[in-house]
């Protein structure tokens, strides 16, 4: 059976909607390249320009120039979270027509999965998550004038000026934090739908099998669909550690004191793109122990017969029994108990991993020798 339907549940929402008017997707790349450019600019060249003219050229380079963290915001992070929709929704479609294909899905648990698709797109073009994240965005005003802006010197140092807002400052307020505070709310929330799906599938009586030859069920592929999330953590990573760096730029603190903050953004990237899978758990444990028992209990009428034709053969030595049986159920066995229970491998591990790393090692090449970092991750990875 083959899906046509798309079910592209990253798209859902006003942020989206609005892009699409661009039909950024289905131009050529150098389209996509110039709208992307264009985008890019509105959030940050205003920024830029506004910020020179008020500044003067020696401010605008000790201040903006040197302010990584708009720099990352605006140059890295909102490209990376533009472009990387169309491959997680690709790779979902992907995902659901393999769920069909493989008779994972089926006649007998179809609807209950169809439904899901339901619940999914219908919360995926939510008006109200539209409203909500509106609200979020600009509440967060208030905020940022009167607590990030009072912290300017590391969060943003160009924004103000005699202590009164810059006109770049008013800018990027109201109009740059807003649509990149947009995208990543719209990303969370995409997180937190495949989170759900993620759960509620797991309840649904799938047709898997232990001894399926990726080891964990037939359900591998999900973990494709989960490396498209790969850009996303290090889109997120790389916010903190743009944040970070002008801490240790405009206020001299040492990269040794924010080993806490470094710590938790991995166990951030991990609940959001590592933990969903585990969600699966409990299913692949009970199609583990339905394998397990059924060969055991299947095996026991073939192990009394040959049994007997053994002990038959030995008294008459006439007609030696067939092992082949034997051969066939023993790999049987082998196959059902090394399936995995997880779907989490060292790929999926190694990726985050470094989808929180790389970001920060030019911070902490700042401090700490390059070299001696890059031995250090080595020698972790490979020991």
């Amino acid at each position: 059976m083959t899906i046509v339907k798309d079910f592209a549940f990253a798209s859902g929402g006003i942020f989206w909607k609005i892009f699409d008017r661009t039909k950024f997707e289905s131009k050529d790349l150098r389209h996509q390249v110039l709208i992307l450019f264009a985008l890019v600019l509105i959030c940050w060249l205003p920024l830029a320009g506004l910020s020179f003219f008020q500044l003067g050229w020696t401010n605008f380079y000790h201040l903006f120039l040197r302010d990584i963290a708009t720099q990352v915001r605006f140059l890295i992070v909102l490209p990376i979270l533009l472009v990387s929709r169309r491959s997680l929704n690709k790779s979902f479609n992907q995902t659901i027509s393999f769920f069909y294909k493989t008779k994972i899905v089926d006649d007998g648990n179809k609807q209950s999965f169809e439904n899901v698709l339901k619940w999914l797109m219908k919360w995926s073009n939510s008006k109200l998550v539209d409203v909500i994240l509106l609200i979020l965005v600009y509440s967060a005003f208030y905020f940022q004038e009167n607590s990030q802006i009072n912290n300017s010197n590391t969060y943003a140092p160009w924004h103000l000026v005699d202590n009164k807002l810059t006109v770049a400052g008013w800018w990027y307020l109201l109009l740059s934090l807003p649509v990149l505070q947009m995208l990543l709310y719209r990303w969370l929330y995409t997180i937190l739908l495949w989170i759900i799906f993620l759960r509620k599938i797991s309840k649904i009586d799938l047709h898997l099998s232990a001894l399926h030859p990726d080891g964990v069920g037939g359900l591998g592929f999900l973990q494709y669909t989960q490396l498209s999330f790969f850009p996303v953590a290090f889109a997120f990573s790389a916010l903190t550690a743009g944040v970070l760096n002008n801490m240790i730029m405009f206020s001299g603190i040492s990269v040794q004191d924010y080993k806490v903050a470094i710590g938790s953004v991995l166990i951030f990237v991990f609940l959001l793109f590592i933990f969903p899978l585990l969600l699966l758990l409990p299913k692949l444990a009970q199609v583990y122990r339905q394998y397990f028992m059924l060969y055991s209990l299947e095996a026991w009428p073939c192990a009394r017969k040959y049994e007997e034709e053994l002990k038959s053969y030995y008294q008459t030595g006439e007609e030696k029994p067939d092992a082949s049986w034997h051969v066939d159920l023993i790999g049987s066995f082998e196959k059902t108990r090394d399936m995995k229970t997880i779907l989490i491998d060292k790929l999926l591990l190694v990726a985050f991993i470094a989808a929180v790393v790389l970001p920060f090692l030019p911070v902490i090449a700042q401090q700490v020798p390059l070299k001696e970092i890059i031995i250090n991750l080595l020698g972790k990875i490979m020991g």
